[in-house]
């Protein structure tokens, strides 16, 4: 392969200045956001899909490894590459040809490079929303390559459950329709669907036809203490199934240790429940499309909470301080950053599992890796759970070998109890291995055949869901 002439097709492809030979490569293109920096042999950026069609056609050309990228939000590896002589890096960040907003069927088609912001942002004067709620600005393309959940699916449900049809090129350049964005198209298989998840390894999303939801007129929120980790699920029961069923957007369970190293991010550790942290907290929020004059959620909210003190579940509660909430509750992973490396599990467990799994997981830690401090938190009202260790700076770094079994002693306690091994990040390099091990001979003979239909010489993406080849 030369380089010299892949570098001049490209150029006349898509314009010298979006053409970037790999030592020349900007940082934020290869510095994920965990972990060390990627190498790539070089970075194009297309404007337009019949650009991108023939990069594609030029990567399989020079046996090159296309590496697809969108805002490189993501937590797996996926979109990092790591060889600079066969990894080519293809940034979506200019792919905004189509940005096509239907008022009547509240749909929006859009490219893969617009980000999750600037379309909130768009549609917030039509009063509507693409309703995935992240604390990172991801690219609409790298969130329907995951599948991206986030702190309100719960409500809205996932990237999945809001799209209603995409577009791709294939590895040799095929340009693939699939779904019409019709909120009811039973015309045959929805290939759309392989293509939501897929962690870029069948095919470049180039754009997207999005469900919109009614934006809220009114949230409330309250961070809960409830007596002990035995109260915490009859009341997750009782919101779901009681006066305030309906109205619940977000139910998320943070630990004390996540909920410190929030508060130390901020500054004002002692500023919540006299300083006396619970040993677990709940964050609740309601939300409606009605005005309070019709249906006042706060009130509603604090009604509830006031029964709940009398009862025996909870202790205490925040109310009427909703946006520094939320902030705390995105401001955990950056703690947790300040106090060591952290070994991050995205992985989910039946709800009747969920504290099982967390006593387990600690006492095998306990015994194995003693220096590890379990800090975790997450979307417990749907079950997924962010079991984020931090792994003190004082202490001597993992070897690859033992942070390798750490990970497989803690992946198989979520195993035995009938959990993903991803809840919400996909599958990349970072758990691969996960996969390979987790995942049942079958499924992935099947999963290569899908595979090897729509990439048979395995040019896309670093993830691998067949047989390894």
């Amino acid at each position: 392969m030369s380089g010299s002439d892949w570098l001049a097709e490209a150029h006349r492809i898509c314009g010298a200045e979006f053409v970037v030979d790999g030592p020349a490569i900007e940082p934020r293109y290869l510095q994920p956001a965990r972990y060390a920096p990627g190498r790539a042999a070089g970075l194009v950026r297309p404007a337009t899909t019949a650009q991108a069609a023939a990069l594609l056609r030029l990567a399989a050309a020079h046996d090159l490894t296309l590496v697809i990228q969108g805002a490189h939000t993501g937590l797996v590896r996926a979109a990092t590459p790591s060889d600079q002589r066969r990894h080519l890096l293809l940034s979506t960040e200019r792919l905004r040809e189509v940005f096509d907003f239907d008022p009547l069927d509240r749909t929006l088609r859009v490219s893969a490079g617009y980000r999750l912001s600037e379309v909130n942002e768009r549609m917030a004067g039509h009063g509507l929303q693409f309703a995935i709620d992240l604390s990172a600005d991801p690219s609409i393309g790298g969130m329907l390559a995951h599948n991206t959940g986030g702190t309100r699916m719960l409500r809205h449900g996932d990237v999945r459950a809001n799209t209603l049809g995409l577009t791709a090129l294939l590895a040799d350049g095929t340009l693939l329709q699939a779904g019409r964005g019709l909120q009811k198209d039973n015309a045959g298989l929805a290939l759309q669907h392989l293509f939501i998840g897929s962690s870029g390894a069948l095919g470049l999303i180039c754009e997207a036809t999005l469900r919109l939801q009614p934006q809220p007129r009114q949230r409330a929120v309250a961070l809960v203490a409830p007596r002990d980790l035995d109260a915490v699920f009859p009341l997750y029961r009782e919101v779901m199934g009681g006066e305030l069923a309906g109205l619940v957007s977000a139910f998320e369970g943070i630990s004390r240790p996540a909920l410190a190293a929030a508060l130390a991010h901020v500054g004002d550790p002692g500023r919540l429940f006299d300083g006396r942290l619970p040993e677990y907290a709940l964050l609740i929020e309601l939300a409606s499309e009605l005005l309070a004059a019709r249906l006042d959620l706060a009130a509603l909210l604090q009604d509830w909470l006031e029964q709940q003190l009398g009862g025996e579940r909870v202790v205490d509660a925040v109310l009427g301080a909703d946006e520094q909430l939320w902030a705390l509750r995105h401001a955990i992973s950056e703690g947790l950053r300040e106090q060591g490396a952290v070994i991050g599990f995205d992985i989910s467990l039946p709800r009747r599992h969920f504290m099982r799994f967390r006593a387990e997981a600690a006492a095998w830690l306990a015994r194995e890796f003693p220096a590890a401090r379990v800090a975790d938190f997450g979307h417990l009202g749907d079950g997924g759970l962010h079991f984020n260790l931090v792994w003190p700076r004082a202490e001597p770094p993992l070897s690859a070998q033992d942070l390798a079994r750490l990970r497989e002693g803690v992946y198989a306690i979520n195993a035995a109890l009938g959990g993903s091994f991803s809840a919400e990040h996909g599958v990349g390099p970072q758990i691969q291995a996960g996969y390979r091990q987790w995942t049942d001979a079958h499924t992935q003979r099947l999963a290569g055949g899908v595979e090897r239909l729509f990439d048979p010489e395995a040019r896309l993406g670093l993830t691998r869901f067949g047989p390894e080849r």
